[in-house]
Parts: C-alpha cells; structure tokens; sequence
C-alpha cells in the first residue's frame, strides 16, 4: 500500500465522507471526515529547485506548490485523486507529486515554521480546508485513539 503511484491514489471514502458532511454538517460526519482523513493518502504537487552546495555540489529542495485565497492566505494543495490534480494541472505544465498522509502535512505545516494557514483538498472540487488547527486536533485525536488500543 505505501508504494502507491499517482495512478493508483483513490480517495473514495474521503470524498464521500466530505461530501455527507456538506450536506449534514454535525459532530458525526465530521468525524467520519478525521477518519477517512487518516486513511488518506494524496497528491500534493511539488517544485525541484536545484541548489548549490559549495562541498558537496547541487543538491535538489523540494518546494510545494502553494495556493491563495480570495483574503490572500496560502495553502498547499492535496488532491484525492489524479482527476483532481488534473483539474489543477489543466494545461499539464506540472508533474511533480508527492503522496501524503496527515502525519506529512503535520510535519510540514506545523513542526516547521511557515506562515502558510494550512492545506486545501481539491480545491476545484470539494474546496475542503484543513487549517492548522484542524490539522493538529485530527492528529492529536488520532495519536490519543492508538494509545488507546495499545493499552487494551
């Protein structure tokens, strides 16, 4: 499962699960969504920047692509699936992805500093924001659930 291609990356529960949620906004689906959030994974685009190093020669960064809002506050992008990307990736001038889970998001976005407000799925599509906050609390619930198992 962890060596999935683009091709391969479907995120069907998810986009079920955000989609009952816009039409019953309440503590349930919402959860259903932090669920189907853990057990995704998806394409987040990315940018190769070489950069030199005195010593050692070129070495590769990788910069993720960044959206804004209409207030001007940026996001990365996570597409469930490579139809979404697409949607995004209209004239096909990208095709550079990572594949993500929440822990990654978690690591970029809020173990490294940035001013970045968190990452948006699909947002030619379902438009879901996951800010850092939401990010956190899903992680934290999730983290808080295993320890639990463990301990049974």
């Amino acid at each position: 499962m962890n060596n999935q291609t683009a091709e391969e990356i479907k995120n069907s529960k998810l986009i079920e699960a955000i989609r009952e949620m816009r039409k019953h906004d309440n503590e349930l689906s919402r959860s259903h969504v932090a669920a189907a959030l853990m057990e995704s994974r998806m394409l987040s685009p990315i940018r190769r920047q070489k950069v030199l190093a005195e010593k050692n020669g070129p070495s590769v960064r990788i910069k993720f692509e960044e959206i804004k809002n209409m207030e001007g506050q940026r996001y990365y992008m996570a597409f469930t699936d490579l139809d979404e990307y697409n949607k995004w990736n209209d004239d096909a001038s990208h095709n550079q992805a990572l594949i993500m889970t929440m822990q990654d998001f978690g690591n970029i976005l809020i173990r490294t500093p940035n001013d970045l407000k968190g990452f948006v799925i699909n947002p030619y599509g379902e438009n879901l924001c996951v800010s850092k906050k939401m990010l956190l609390s899903i992680l934290q619930q999730h983290e808080a659930m295993q320890a639990q198992k463990g301990n049974k």
